[in-house]
């Protein structure tokens, strides 16, 4: 009781409400981290369904990944993959955001139907995909033929197979790029347009000196997020192509995920992801750099 008589009851700060913060904390951190800790163990040990199972192997399944020619390869096919679904998923979303922007009737009906493939699985993109490419009975090839050209085997190519499978990825993608740019654009004073529309600033050059620097936080955000779950995407390549052909398609997950479970090297495939965790964790602090320098 306080010399009002009033209750104060037990103070915000106790015990109690500490140990309600200190669990579900310390069962994230266990959930997140022993995955990873684990992951390292295994890299640093021999783990090939071999006797010598579980004997120490220092950093020797990290010098295996570097010598196999087939990992820088299947890298720059990554970065490939990644920056060019990007790039083109960025265009498109900007584009489309900036229209669905002038307040055209329906604009939440369309917007609506051009999230869907965003929210669908990769594994059904890939079979609508597959069911596009096919050479023989898909829709491309129907097109095609009204043209009086014969079909393609884009995914049978070395050389087409790649941009087919960002194609497909870019119309996966660029939903999500919409919706944060769409999200970005309300959130831009139109004090701003109005002061550069006064200034005779054309609609372009408005695009450039207003709505770019706008968008400035909300594009790194979404960067840094696309980027990782472009990296990491195994689905559509694995539905596609599984890699092929000869490689062409091979990304890192990939690999990780046939060096382990195809090739049995669970030791060289964790050394593996531990270097694309590594990769991420760039990534997440080249943002983390970019959004702190945007924020003064």
């Amino acid at each position: 009781m306080t010399a009002g008589g009033a209750d104060t009851g037990p103070s915000r700060g106790g015990p109690r409400t500490l140990g309600f913060v200190i669990v579900p904390a310390l069962v994230v951190a266990a959930v997140a981290l022993y995955p990873l800790l684990y992951n390292i163990w295994i890299s640093l040990h021999v783990n090939n369904l071999s006797q010598a199972d579980g004997e120490f192997a220092g950093l020797l399944n990290y010098r295996n990944v570097f010598a196999f020619d087939d990992f820088w390869s299947v890298l720059r096919t990554t970065l490939i993959w990644t920056l060019g679904s990007i790039a083109v998923q960025f265009v498109i979303g900007f584009v489309a955001a900036l229209a669905l922007d002038t307040g055209i009737r329906g604009a939440g009906v369309i917007r609506a139907l051009l999230l869907t493939p965003w929210v669908m699985p990769g594994v059904v993109i890939g079979a609508v995909w597959l069911a596009i490419y096919h050479p023989i009975s898909g829709l491309l090839t129907e097109v095609l033929g009204w043209f009086g050209a014969d079909g393609v085997d884009l995914l049978g190519r070395s050389s087409t197979a790649l941009p087919a499978v960002i194609f497909a990825n870019v119309w996966k993608g660029f939903p999500f790029w919409m919706l944060m740019i769409s999200a970005g654009l309300r959130a831009i004073p139109s004090e701003l347009h109005e002061a550069a529309a006064m200034d005779g600033a054309s609609y372009r050059q408005r695009i450039r000196a207003v709505v770019l620097p706008g968008l400035s936080t909300v594009l790194a955000l979404t960067g840094t997020l696309a980027f990782i779950w472009t990296f990491n995407y195994f689905d559509l390549i694995y539905t596609l192509t599984s890699g092929g052909p000869n490689g062409a398609t091979s990304t890192v997950p990939f690999l990780i995920w046939q060096t382990s479970f195809q090739f049995n090297r669970l030791d060289e495939g964790a050394a593996q992801s531990v270097l694309t965790f590594a990769l991420m964790a760039v990534a997440i602090g080249s943002y983390l750099r970019v959004s702190k320098a945007t924020a003064r």
